[in-house]
C-alpha cells in the first residue's frame, strides 16, 4: 500500500492510468479485481433494479469488488416500506462453494444460511432457515430467469414423496427507486 501512494503522490499521470484501468477491469462481466474468473458471476443477470412480487421487493447489488453480492428484502405495508431482511452471498475460499448469510426482523425467521449453486440460468440455494428459539427448518431456494426482467421464485420442501413446492411467486425487475 505504502508503495501505491508513493506511486500517487510522484507521478499523476501514471498513477491516473493504473487507477482508471483497475477500475476498467473490476467493471469486466465474470472477472473480480486480480484478473480470476469470479465465482459469483452467475449472479449478473439479477444485479439491478427492485424485484417486486406481491405486496414486497428485492435488491440486489454487487459488494466491493464483485466479492459479494448484497440483497435487501423490503415489505409494502399499508404505503410503508419496510426493510425486514438483508445480508450476502460470497465465494467462500475455505469451503470452495458460495455461502450467504442473511438475518430478519417482524418474520418467524430471524437467521438464513445459504450454500448455492449456479444452473444454466437459476441460481439454487440450499437454504437452512432458523427462528429465534434457534429451530432449523431446511429448504431448496431457487430463482430462475425467465426474461430480463422476470424471474420465477420457488421455496421447495422434502417430503417422505419427495421435493414439494411451497411458495412461488413470479418476480418483475422495476428500475431502483
Amino acid at each position: 500500500m505504502k508503495n501505491l501512494f508513493n506511486l500517487l503522490e510522484t507521478a499523476p499521470l501514471k498513477s491516473m492510468s493504473i487507477l482508471i484501468l483497475s477500475i476498467s477491469i473490476s467493471f469486466l462481466p465474470g472477472y473480480s479485481q486480480d484478473g480470476e474468473e469470479n465465482p459469483l458471476a452467475p449472479f449478473e443477470w439479477i444485479i439491478g433494479g427492485a424485484w417486486h412480487f406481491e405486496n414486497a421487493y428485492q435488491v440486489f447489488e454487487w459488494g466491493v469488488g464483485k466479492r459479494s453480492v448484497k440483497s435487501k428484502n423490503y415489505y409494502i405495508i399499508e404505503g410503508d416500506t419496510t426493510l425486514v431482511s438483508e445480508g450476502s452471498w460470497f465465494w467462500h475460499p475455505g469451503e470452495n462453494q458460495v455461502r450467504g448469510y442473511f438475518t430478519a426482523i417482524k418474520m418467524p425467521v430471524a437467521f438464513f444460511d445459504y450454500s448455492t449453486r449456479f444452473e444454466k440460468n437459476k441460481i439454487v440455494s440450499i437454504l437452512k432457515s432458523y427462528s429465534p428459539a434457534g429451530e432449523e427448518s431446511t429448504y431448496t431456494e431457487i430463482l430462475e430467469s425467465t426474461s430480463e426482467n422476470t424471474c420465477e421464485w420457488s421455496l421447495l420442501q422434502e417430503t417422505d414423496e419427495g421435493s414439494k413446492k411451497i411458495m412461488g411467486s413470479e418476480f418483475v425487475r422495476q428500475s431502483s427507486k
